[in-house]
C-alpha cells in the first residue's frame, strides 16, 4: 500500500502574481534550501486536482534528515491555489472609493493601532494638505509671472507640481496594481460580489479535490498577505461544509463524535478558560488540538477533513476591525453569532460541540478546535522598514473570559492564546518593506535566516 502524503496549498497576496511564481519560489526556500535534508529535490507536475492547465504540483522526493539518516515523516506535494485573474480591471476608483472610507472618518476609529494605521491616518492628512498649500501657492505666485524677480521662484514652483504630478501618476499605479485587489475582495459591495464569490468558489473546489483524491493524510493552509483573508474565508466555509462528517457511502448520514474526541474536546474547553491570560498552557493546548484532529481523521469517513494547520504570513486580519466590518462592535457581534470562527471557538453552552438527537457534533465555526493558527508577522519602523500590513491576530480573533459567550473580550496577554504569534526580526531580513520577504533566502546575517526557520518549524513536513 501506497503511503499517503502531505499537501500544502499556498495561498497568494496582492499584485498581479504570475501563476507558479509564489509556489516555485516558496518550495526552493522551505524544501530545496534546507540544509537539515539530504539532498531534497522537487518535480513540477501536472495537476489532477486543478481547473487550470495553468496550475500544477510541486512534488517532492523522500530525503533523509542528516542529523539521523531517517527518512522525513512523508513526500510532500505543494499545490498554490491562484485567484489573481478574478481581479483583473482593478481600477484607480476602486482604490480611491475604498480609500475614502478609510481616510474619512475620525482618527479615533484606529485607537486600536496607535503605532500603525492611525499614524499613517495624521500622515496622510499631513500630505494632502501640504499639496493644497503648494497649489495655492502656485496659484498666488502666478499672477506675479511678468514680474522678472520672480521668474527663478515660478519655475521652482513649476518644477516641483511637474515632479508631484509624475509621483503621483506613479503612485497611482503601483496603489492600484497592489491594493485593487484587497479593496475588491475586502468589500461587499455590489460589484465586487461576484468576485468574492469566483474567488472562495475556486480555492474550496481545490480544496475539496484534495480531499478526495484519497491521497493525503494531511493538508496544511498558507496564506500570505490578503491570501491569509481569502484562505480563513475558505477554512470558515469548507469547515461549515464538513463539521457533520457526513458520510457519502451511508446515505450521507453524519458520524457523531466518538468517546475520545469529546475527551479531547473537554480538556481542550478546560484550558480555553485561561485563554488570554498568563495561566495559560498553549503548547499543550496546540498539542491536544493535534491529537483532536488525528481522532477526527479516524472517527470520519475517509478524507473527510484533512486540514490541520492555518500559518498566515503578514496578515491583514490584525486589522479585521476596519478592514472587514464598519466598527469593532459589529465585528464583535459577528463572532458572537459564529459567522467569524476564533481560536479557541467560541463555545455553545460551554462546549465547542453540541447535542442533537443523543449525539454530539462540532459547531459550524468550530473550525480551530482541530486546527492549529500559527502567525507570522513583522513590526516596522517609518511605515517603509519592516511590515505595516502585518502584525499580531489573536487580539481580533481570540478572547478571554470563555465562561459566558456574552461577556468574551480582547486577551489580556495575545502571546497566550491558541494561535502561536511569531514576530519576525525584518532588520535580520531587509533594511527596508518587508511584507514580500516571509520566504527570502537572503539576509543580512550568516547561516540560515530565522524568519526561514521559523517558517519551518510551523509547516512541521518532517
Amino acid at each position: 500500500m501506497t503511503a499517503k502524503k502531505q499537501a500544502v496549498v499556498v495561498v497568494h497576496g496582492i499584485g498581479e502574481q504570475q501563476p507558479m511564481q509564489t509556489i516555485r519560489d516558496f518550495v526552493e526556500a522551505v524544501w530545496k534550501d534546507d540544509d537539515n535534508l539530504e539532498n531534497p529535490q522537487f518535480w513540477n507536475k501536472p495537476s489532477t486536482v486543478s481547473n487550470s492547465f495553468e496550475q500544477r504540483r510541486l512534488t517532492t522526493d523522500t530525503p533523509l534528515l542528516k542529523s539521523n539518516q531517517t527518512p522525513v515523516r512523508s513526500r510532500i506535494d505543494f499545490y498554490e491555489y491562484y485567484w489573481a485573474h478574478h481581479t483583473v480591471g482593478s481600477n484607480w476608483q476602486h482604490v480611491t472609493d475604498w480609500a475614502k472610507t478609510l481616510v474619512l472618518c475620525p482618527p479615533w476609529k484606529y485607537k486600536n493601532h496607535p503605532k500603525s494605521i492611525q499614524r499613517l491616518w495624521y500622515f496622510t492628512w499631513a500630505i494632502f494638505l501640504l499639496v493644497v498649500i503648494s497649489l495655492i501657492t502656485f496659484g498666488l505666485c502666478f499672477k506675479h509671472i511678468n514680474e522678472p524677480a520672480s521668474q527663478w521662484w515660478l519655475w521652482l514652483i513649476g518644477g516641483t507640481e511637474a515632479a508631484m504630478v509624475f509621483f503621483m501618476g506613479w503612485v497611482q499605479l503601483r496603489l492600484t496594481e497592489y491594493l485593487g485587489d484587497v479593496a475588491r475582495y475586502v468589500r461587499a459591495e455590489p460589484e465586487n460580489i461576484s468576485i468574492r464569490q469566483a474567488i472562495r468558489e475556486g480555492g474550496i473546489d481545490l480544496l475539496e479535490r484534495i480531499h478526495q483524491t484519497g491521497d493525503y493524510d494531511r493538508i496544511i493552509l498558507v496564506g500570505h498577505s490578503l491570501g491569509s483573508i481569502i484562505s480563513y474565508d475558505l477554512l470558515n466555509h469548507l469547515w461549515a461544509r464538513h463539521n457533520k462528517f457526513k458520510n457519502p457511502q451511508n446515505d450521507n448520514k453524519a458520524t457523531a463524535l466518538s468517546a475520545q474526541s469529546i475527551v479531547l474536546l473537554n480538556q481542550l474547553q478546560q484550558l480555553a478558560t485561561e485563554c488570554g491570560t498568563s495561566n495559560f498552557k498553549q503548547q499543550q493546548y496546540r498539542t491536544l488540538q493535534q491529537q483532536l484532529f488525528s481522532q477526527l481523521c479516524q472517527d470520519a469517513p475517509a478524507g473527510n477533513w484533512l486540514i490541520s494547520d492555518f500559518i498566515s504570513l503578514g496578515s491583514p486580519l490584525t486589522y479585521a476591525d476596519f478592514l472587514l466590518f464598519d466598527n469593532e462592535e459589529q465585528f464583535r457581534q459577528r463572532k458572537l453569532d459564529r459567522e467569524y470562527p476564533t481560536s479557541p471557538p467560541v463555545p455553545d453552552n460551554r462546549h465547542f460541540y453540541y447535542s442533537e438527537a443523543g449525539q454530539y457534533f462540532l459547531h459550524h465555526a468550530a473550525v480551530f478546535a482541530p486546527v492549529r493558527w500559527t502567525n507570522l508577522y513583522m513590526q516596522h519602523s517609518r511605515f517603509y522598514k519592516g511590515d505595516i500590513i502585518s502584525g499580531p491576530v489573536s487580539r481580533l480573533f481570540s478572547y478571554q473570559n470563555a465562561t459566558n459567550p456574552e461577556d468574551i473580550q480582547a486577551p489580556t496577554d495575545i502571546g497566550n492564546t491558541p494561535i502561536q504569534e511569531i514576530e519576525l526580526p525584518w532588520k535580520d531580513i531587509y533594511n527596508g518593506f518587508c511584507h514580500t520577504r516571509y520566504w527570502e533566502k537572503s539576509s543580512t546575517k550568516p547561516g540560515v535566516p530565522s524568519h526561514l526557520q521559523q517558517l519551518r518549524k510551523a509547516l512541521s513536513i518532517y
